[in-house]
This record gives structure tokens, C-alpha cells and sequence, in this order.
């Protein structure tokens, strides 16, 4: 086993791709090693911080990489890939939730609730994980694709084009899916900014 990490620890991710295509289980672990850290991250952040989903979106995620390893795109980067297959599992996530939620609304079992986006009774003294809740919470009320630009851009570090690749659109939707999003998380966030 020991050798078997050593063997794909310096491969690339895409010929790591073809050794799965070949059935060697030691390429497949290198892959989990590398990104399901990252991806776990990602959903946990673009599921609302709800682990357990996030951890079967994951589990979803690699279960289909070992049955179809042959569905990866040669010719795209496979970080770029994998991140837009994650994409659109959260986009199939979403889907389902809206639909369950439909059914719950005509069925009359959906109960008015109201979610608390207000800012009460902050104290003077707002430290860095006060800030942070705050910043989640102002991101689960943006629509999934301004939230996900902005955590690809600021969280994943990913560039404008490797977002609109993931997003599956120009480059110019994603800055201004961006721009809208920072936009209202100032006018959200206001009260971090120093006054001059």
C-alpha cells in the first residue's frame, strides 16, 4: 500500500485519470487524498453547513468518479472538472429540495417561517467569528450561483475563467454574478466597515 502512494504521489491529476480508467485502486485513493478534503469544504459551505448532506454529496461524488472514471473530460483540467460536477450535484440538491418543498406547499404542510436575516442588538467589540457568521448567514440568503461565484472566488481561490468553466457560463456572468454579490454583502455587512 505504502508503494502504491509513492507510485502516484507525483502524477498529475489527469494521468491519475487514465490509471483509474485502468482499474489501479492506488491512482483512485491518490485522487481522494487530494480533493475530498476540498470538496468536502465546498459542500458543507454551498449545502448551508449541513455536514451530513455534505458528506453523502461527497461520498455521491467519488461513488460516481469509481463507476465512470471513463466520463472524465482529456481535454478540461481536473480540478476545473471536478468542481463542476460538484457544482451540479449541489444544482440537483437544490432542484430536489425545491421540489420537495412544492409538494410539502400544495399538500399544505409548509408552514410559514420566517428567516432572521436582521442584524439585532450587535456589540461594539465584533471579533473575526462573529464576522464570519454573519458573512455565512448573509451568503445562505444569496441565490446559489452568486453564493457559489463568491465562494469559488474567495474561499477556493479559483480564477474568474475557472468559475465560469464550473458555472457553465461566460466570464462576464461571473463577474457580475460577483459584483452583485459584494455589493450586498457590504450593504449587509456595513457595519464592519471603519467610518472615516
Amino acid at each position: 500500500m505504502q508503494k502504491e502512494k509513492s507510485i502516484f504521489s507525483n502524477v498529475s491529476d489527469e494521468e491519475l485519470m487514465l490509471h483509474i480508467c485502468a482499474g489501479e485502486v492506488g491512482a483512485f485513493d491518490e485522487i481522494y487524498k487530494r480533493y475530498a478534503k476540498r470538496l468536502l469544504g465546498y459542500f458543507i459551505r454551498m449545502l448551508n453547513y449541513d455536514k451530513c448532506l455534505a458528506e453523502d454529496a461527497l461520498q455521491d461524488i467519488f461513488v460516481k468518479l469509481a463507476e465512470f472514471p471513463d466520463k472524465f473530460d482529456g481535454s478540461r483540467q481536473f480540478k476545473t472538472w471536478i468542481f463542476s460536477i460538484a457544482s451540479n450535484h449541489c444544482k440537483n440538491i437544490y432542484r430536489h429540495k425545491c421540489v420537495v418543498a412544492e409538494c410539502h406547499e400544495e399538500l399544505g404542510y409548509l408552514f410559514n417561517s420566517s428567516e432572521s436575516n436582521s442584524f439585532t442588538a450587535i456589540a461594539s467589540k465584533i471579533d473575526a467569528g462573529e464576522f464570519r457568521t454573519l458573512l455565512d448567514e448573509a451568503l445562505k440568503g444569496l441565490p446559489r450561483e452568486r453564493k457559489e461565484a463568491f465562494i469559488l472566488r474567495f474561499q477556493e481561490d479559483k480564477s474568474i475563467s475557472e468559475i465560469a468553466h464550473i458555472q457553465n457560463c461566460p466570464e462576464g456572468s461571473v463577474k457580475s454574478r460577483l459584483h452583485y454579490t459584494i455589493k450586498i454583502l457590504e450593504e449587509k455587512l456595513q457595519m464592519f466597515n471603519p467610518v472615516i
